[in-house]
């Protein structure tokens, strides 16, 4: 009976000692969702390779379609706009037949937060030139822009946002992370934010209306491999509803303005939801560290 009862442990552990590997895209809010789910992973005795700074939407998607990565955190939105460049806006259950219809590909239940793209100008530029929603915009084609390169690039940014509003501004090309001090600076009066950026409420921006419903949903999920072990796919889909708007600016600020790594914000999070039992192993080294190690 000991010996039967030793190999049932012996097999479990061998199911869970699949190595899954998780990609991140390169912006804080990636990094700590896949440092969410790599620790619940972990928590449950799978081995994890983290794959973090792969890049941008297009990258990461080639690597989950290319058998590199297992899974990584994305939206709803990105992947009906930029990557599969469609034309509805479908809901989550429609998104999620036609991934595994043409590509093999899944997501499951969303996060429970909207990370759209939203327009941000300090308070000041919104009292001179009057701003209110994204359409005021086209009387001020002199207004200094600057929008990410990712942005200006997709399907669903700033070429056919700028048609649909009839605006005559030309933005200039910045890194996302470099906006928010150039506006504070001065240097620029308008850039594209992520709706759930903690930087939002340290520099007290205005986020203007879309008033032509341009933006998509772009709900956070977990995107992977539809060959992903079924197990670790059910604990993934435990994080289904389980962080709103708030949370999510809450998590990214922690970082940002806390000086806690991406590893400690994660930790703290699945303890306080009671997905994950004592302490999973992780650095307390910094959140650039972070992201180097698990880039090498």
């Amino acid at each position: 009976m000991k010996k039967i009862l030793l190999l049932i442990l012996l097999v479990t552990a061998s199911a869970n000692s699949q190595t899954i590997r998780v990609g991140a895209k390169h912006f804080n809010e990636s990094y700590i969702l896949a440092e969410i789910i790599s620790q619940l992973l972990e928590g449950s005795g799978f081995k994890v390779e983290r794959k973090f700074n792969l890049g941008g939407s297009l990258v990461c998607f080639e690597s989950l379609k290319n058998n590199q990565i297992d899974v990584y955190p994305e939206y709803t939105g990105t992947i009906s706009e930029a990557i599969l460049k469609l034309n509805d806006k479908p809901g989550v259950s429609e998104l999620n037949e036609r991934l595994k219809n043409e590509h093999s590909l899944e997501i499951t239940g969303s996060f429970g937060f909207d990370n759209t793209y939203a327009f941000a100008v300090k308070k000041i530029t919104a009292e001179k030139y009057g701003l209110v929603n994204i359409s005021d915009l086209k009387a001020h084609p002199e207004i200094k822009a600057a929008m990410s390169y990712e942005f200006i690039k997709r399907k669903d940014g700033w070429e056919n946002l700028a048609a649909l509003y009839h605006l005559k501004i030309k933005p200039a090309g910045i890194d996302h992370g470099l906006a928010y001090q150039s506006l504070d600076d001065g240097k620029i009066e308008l850039t594209d934010v992520y709706s759930t950026d903690g930087e939002i409420s340290k520099y007290d921006l205005v986020i203007l209306n879309d008033d032509k419903n341009y933006f998509p949903q772009y709900m956070g999920v977990p995107f992977m491999r539809q060959e992903i072990d079924p197990k670790a796919k059910e604990l993934i889909a435990r994080l289904a509803g389980t962080i709103n708007d708030s949370l999510m600016r809450a998590l990214n600020s922690r970082v940002l303005y806390e000086n806690k790594t991406f590893g400690e914000v994660a930790n703290d999070f699945l303890k306080a939801n009671n997905m994950i039992s004592g302490v999973v192993e992780f650095k307390k080294t910094s959140a650039a560290d972070e992201i180097g190690r698990a880039h090498v």
